[in-house]
């Protein structure tokens, strides 16, 4: 068999057992997803809802919280904005008014970005809320005015009626009766206006509170009265147990005991027929959530013997792809081993070749670089005996200088006796200045003196551009600040005084 034909042999038998393992892994992931569909976020602050309006406030939160995450994987800011505010609304109820806070202003950011009025205006009641039980009532009035100016542009007859009760409220803990008395009535006109009667009993009671702490019995009687009237229409256990809550203290200040009594068992009926059902629906959600539970794991176990099943084929699959690599490799070693020691010894000869040119080439630079400093040196002693002049410098020996390399102190020695014949003050400046250098400084400022770049110099010195870099730095720190700015100002004023003999200060 030749190595061809088996290679092509190899591959189809590997194409064919990877095809039945992956047809083995789509049908387990396809079973996978038809066992679990996840909640919607939709279905989760709807539960979320239920939850909150029983008081089951830490199963609210989990379900909220998981929706708000679903909705930023969906980048869908306007449910985000909306789920931030109701958790914000069960931490409060937890009493986390920090936590509560922190939703509400993020609630409103997002609102305020995306132009959802109604939204930024309940963060702004919800906010003043909270600054209402604290007694900070500055920043409460704030945010209660703003909440009171969005639903006005809106006619939001609702929502009005209850920022205006709030603000009511806000005036009435500020100790002004009359002021709140005013917003309690604008509330009324608000929920008469679309039939609100939980609004109107929750305005009533809180106007006969008023008029209680005022002393005025008839006015106050007369409002419990007409709350326990609209409580009764609207049906809210909620708000009878308040009205009722109402009366048995207004009884107990102007009227007489008995009467107040039979009002605080009225409230108490109430009361505890308001726990029973709340007791009642939160077993019932638990009963639902067990379920729920029951119905997942169930699906669970069914999930799993199919993965059982699943995996005997993965198992086959599996070991056929094994045995069948582990053949393909020893197989290949075997009729490879006379060709890869053939491209051993072909690869080493090449090798041999390529270090051999390589140091070759060594040996000629060598040799070249060599005549070539010896070629400077002598060119410099007999300029040094021939120069007259040394205010004008020729651009060949310029030239000369810069072919130079300097890698060793041989090589530095050399150039700079050829620097000093060209610029003989340079280095006399240098010690003047008062300034501790290192030799890789002052190497980088004779360098700088022929005006060479990083690239340039980094070549001359053998090292990298980086290298001259970090050198240029550090050499800028030694400079006193108040007198150079730069290090080429220190080179400049070395170069004003060999030209002009000043000297430095």
């Amino acid at each position: 068999m030749g190595k061809h034909k088996l290679k092509q042999y190899l591959t189809s038998l590997t194409a064919i057992v990877l095809l039945l393992f992956c047809i083995a892994c789509n049908n387990n992931r396809h079973e996978k997803c038809e066992a679990y569909t996840p909640l919607l976020p939709d279905s989760l602050t709807e539960l979320g809802s239920k939850d909150w309006e029983i008081g089951n406030y830490q199963q609210a939160l989990e379900h909220f919280s998981k929706a708000y995450k679903k909705y930023r994987k969906e980048k869908n800011e306007e449910q985000m904005a909306n789920v931030l505010n109701n958790i914000g609304l069960v931490h409060w109820s937890l009493r986390n008014n920090d936590e509560a806070m922190e939703c509400y202003n993020e609630s409103a950011r997002i609102a305020e970005k995306l132009g959802l009025k109604r939204l930024l205006g309940l963060t702004h009641t919800n906010r003043a809320l909270i600054y209402k039980q604290t007694y900070n009532f500055k920043p409460a009035f704030e945010h209660n005015n703003k909440a009171i100016g969005l639903f006005k542009q809106l006619d939001n007859h609702k929502d009005l009626a209850i920022a205006y009760n709030n603000q009511g409220q806000l005036y009435r803990y500020s100790e002004k009766p009359d002021e709140a008395l005013t917003y309690y009535r604008l509330s009324l006109e608000e929920c008469e206006k679309n039939n609100y009667t939980q609004g109107l009993a929750t305005a009533w009671q809180n106007i006969a509170n008023v008029y209680s702490e005022k002393g005025n019995s008839k006015k106050a009687f007369e409002a419990a009265r007409k709350c326990l009237d609209y409580s009764l229409q609207s049906k809210s256990k909620v708000r009878i147990n308040e009205a009722y809550h109402s009366l048995s203290l207004s009884h107990e200040r102007f009227a007489g005991p008995d009467s107040a009594l039979y009002y605080y068992k009225k409230h108490h009926e109430v009361e505890k027929d308001m726990m029973l059902a709340s007791q009642s629906e939160r077993l019932s959600q638990n009963q639902a959530d067990l379920s729920v539970e029951v119905k997942n794991l169930r699906i669970k176990n069914l999930q799993n013997e199919k993965d059982m099943a699943n995996n005997r084929l993965l198992t086959i699959a599996f070991g056929i792809l094994a045995v069948v690599l582990i053949a393909a490799f020893f197989i290949y070693r075997y009729f490879s081993g006379i060709h890869f020691k053939k491209r051993q010894l072909e690869t080493e000869l090449y090798n041999s070749r390529k270090i051999l040119a390589i140091k070759e080439q060594e040996l000629k630079t060598y040799i070249i670089d060599l005549s070539a400093k010896n070629a400077i040196i002598q060119g410099l002693q007999e300029e040094n005996n021939n120069k007259e002049s040394v205010d004008e410098v020729s651009d060949d020996e310029i030239a000369g200088l810069l072919e130079q390399k300097i890698l060793t102190d041989d090589n530095w020695e050399a150039f700079k006796t050829r620097f000093k014949a060209i610029y003989p003050g340079f280095f006399a400046n240098l010690r003047e200045s008062g300034i501790t250098l290192t030799e890789a400084e002052i190497r980088l400022l004779v360098l700088m003196r022929l005006e060479l770049n990083s690239k340039d110099m980094a070549n001359i010195l053998g090292i990298s551009p980086q290298s001259v870099r970090v050198c240029k730095m550090r050499l800028k720190k030694k400079l006193p600040s108040d007198k150079y700015c730069t290090v080429e100002d220190f080179l400049a004023k070395l170069t004003c005084n060999y030209n002009s003999g000043c000297s430095i200060r």
